[in-house]
């Protein structure tokens, strides 16, 4: 069978995201009834609603809401918002492929509905396990996973679930290679989700369309088919699903030996996904993008992006795209008569493949002869153990008359320590109570300071933000009453004006970070994006970049100090590159080097001497507030080579 057959197949998964995966139309009026709600359990679902979207729009922000969802049900003990934050948590991870973290969540989540007894529950967790095992070629946990949660779907009469749970089935059956059982499965839930109108269900059944066309070889078909769920992914602002219709293409395209047309799509698809961290998908678009060239008789690209496709699969131990990888390298080796090679390759493609088809047996075996060795240790430390009970027993009888003449004192002993270990035990309950009242007036101090914080902010918003703008609001009528003023002081009205404006976007970014006590990487990265998009509307002939490399750690919290310094130094450096240096190009760059973040803004603008000119107090501000985060500030330009600010920790 063609390989690019079976990388099709990846794509047809279908997670059940019940409570996480619809997108929300006015995003931000949920955000600002967010910051009104009550800490209550709609808040609770208002976290997860939000985390939910933000899983299809904007990955990186979703973990923080479900996050602080999960900890307020928590707190409320509110067992559903515990379990479907939890289950949006998961699918964080799972779409960022860091499937360990995310079975982790999940089960997790599968205790508290275990718990609850939550019918809707199993059915939403179940299926989203058993499609990571699918993922991970584990195909037998996976069935018997998929299968519980059909029950479940089909007890609740939840049609799309049902369809979902169908599509999932068929895709396991698929690599089984019960292509039968595959095709039955697959029917029943494109059927399904066309009556029921589901956007995320018809794009899996135009992907199934679409797949079992490739599989007839009716490449110009599957391609209308997948061009319609690219419409839908597009509509909905899915771009996972964007960037795996855009590989699909490619596929088709490649089968039609219209390698250009392959060659777009493919580097279509691995832009996108490289965007969003989607390791996987990523993986496999490497591997056909290198099968193309090699259709092409291209081999040392078709090598280049093939190994590429691997490296990415090793690191995650995605084991169905190491065995095409392998397959693909070991048939490119041949065409280039190095025989070697190829067979090495051709080994760890069986290999893999073999244990992919093996594993879920020699498991099973495992655990039955882990189960049989446990039962007869059991059987043998309970004869042990009745064996030296009679012993005990034998030196009991004989040494009764003994224990009767010290049996008085060693009551008396006895009473004396129990009493000891009363006021022991007292004493330190009394020290742990301490403690716990010393550790509750530190939090409620430190939520006075929250609440002090939020009533400056808002003070700062409602009152000084008020009147700046009544200052502007003013400034404009007075230009428009004397329109026959001079042209100094028309100009000097206008800068006034816009001191205020700028005065006023400082002071909401001041207001960011006092709301809050620390400023996550995430917090600071959505910081800057919404810079850069005001940046964009007003210059239009400046093209702007924002790249995060894979290594650096996004785990990693500031202060809000160290934040708005960071954002601080990150704006003035591009407001310079746009007012003086008069730059096409701006980027911005986070990486590690040395075991060091470090944070990188380029121009392609005039440049000057740093060694000649004299700072202004744009640069001396910058060099104190990288003083300040304890970072050094280095800058680096050319004349009419542009400029580098690097911000190193």
């Amino acid at each position: 069978m063609n390989i690019s057959k079976l990388l099709v197949l990846v794509l047809l998964l279908s997670n059940q995201f019940i409570f996480s995966q619809k997108t929300v139309k006015n995003i931000d009026s949920l955000l600002v009834v967010l910051k009104s709600s009550k800490p209550d359990t709609s808040k609770v679902i208002l976290y997860q609603t939000i985390a939910g979207h933000y899983n299809v729009t904007s990955l990186d922000s979703a973990k923080p809401f479900a996050e602080k969802g999960y900890r307020l049900a928590e707190k409320l003990n509110y067992d559903k918002g515990k379990w479907m934050n939890l289950n949006t948590l998961a699918n964080y991870f799972e779409r960022k492929t860091q499937y360990p973290e995310a079975l982790a969540i999940y089960n997790q989540a599968l205790d508290i509905i275990k718990r609850i007894n939550s019918t809707k529950g199993f059915a939403v967790v179940l299926n989203n396990i058993g499609t990571i095992h699918i993922k991970k070629g584990e195909y037998q946990e996976a069935l018997t996973l998929l299968f519980e949660a059909l029950k479940a779907e089909e007890k609740l009469n939840n049609q799309n679930g049902i369809s979902q749970a169908y599509n999932n089935i068929g895709v396991v059956y698929y690599y089984l290679q019960n292509f039968d059982k595959s095709t039955e499965y697959l029917t029943k839930a494109l059927e399904t989700q066309e009556k029921l109108g589901n956007y995320n269900g018809l794009i899996n059944g135009y992907n199934n369309i679409g797949a079992i066309k490739i599989y007839q070889e009716k490449y110009n078909e599957a391609i209308k088919s997948y061009e319609k769920a690219l419409r839908i992914s597009t509509k909905i602002k899915d771009k996972k699903n964007e960037s795996i219709e855009l590989a699909n293409i490619g596929i088709c395209w490649v089968n039609l030996k219209n390698y250009k047309k392959a060659e777009e799509f493919y580097q279509k698809s691995i832009r996108l996904k490289d965007s969003i961290g989607d390791f996987a998908g990523k993986s496999r678009s490497y591997i056909n993008y290198g099968e193309a060239f090699s259709k092409q008789n291209k081999y040392d690209k078709a090598m280049e992006y093939l190994e590429k496709g691997l490296a990415i699969a090793e690191s995650n131990n995605l084991k169905k795209e190491k065995e095409t990888a392998f397959y693909l390298l070991s048939k490119v080796y041949s065409k280039k008569n190095d025989f070697k090679s190829s067979n090495e390759y051709l080994k760890k493609y069986i290999s893999v493949k073999d244990s992919i088809l093996n594993e879920a047996k020699t498991k099973a075996i495992t655990e039955m002869e882990t189960k049989y060795q446990t039962e007869k240790k059991e059987k043998e430390i309970l004869e042990q153990r009745t064996l030296l009970a009679e012993k005990e027993l034998q030196v009991k009888q004989k040494n009764y008359l003994l224990y009767a003449s010290v049996g008085f004192a060693l009551v008396l002993g006895l009473i004396g320590y129990l009493l000891y270990n009363q006021q022991k035990l007292k004493n330190s309950q009394l020290k742990k109570e301490n403690q716990l009242k010393v550790a509750l007036a530190k939090i409620e101090t430190q939520n006075k300071l929250q609440e002090q914080r939020l009533r400056i902010s808002r003070d700062l918003h409602d009152n000084i933000g008020a009147q700046l703008t009544f200052i502007i609001s003013s400034i404009d009528n007075l230009k428009y009453g004397f329109k026959d003023m001079g042209e100094k002081l028309a100009n000097k009205l206008s800068g006034i004006s816009q001191f205020t404006g700028q005065t006023i976007y400082e002071l909401r970014d001041t207001i960011w970070a006092m709301n809050k006590e620390k400023i996550t990487f995430e917090d600071l990265q959505a910081r800057i994006s919404n810079f850069i998009n005001t940046a964009k509307m007003t210059s239009n002939t400046v093209q702007f970049s924002f790249t995060i490399n894979p290594e650096v750690n996004k785990n990693r919290i500031f202060t809000s100090l160290e934040g708005m310094n960071i954002y601080r130094i990150i704006q003035e450096a591009v407001n310079n590159a746009i007012k003086y240096a008069n730059a096409s190009t701006i980027s911005k760059r986070v990486y590690k080097k040395n075991d060091k973040l470090q944070i990188a803004i380029s121009d392609n603008g005039k440049g000057f001497d740093v060694s000649s000119i004299e700072m202004g107090n744009g640069l001396h501000n910058m060099r104190k507030r990288a003083r300040d985060c304890n970072a050094q500030l280095e800058i680096n330009s050319e004349i009419k080579k542009g400029t580098t600010i690097t911000i190193k920790f």
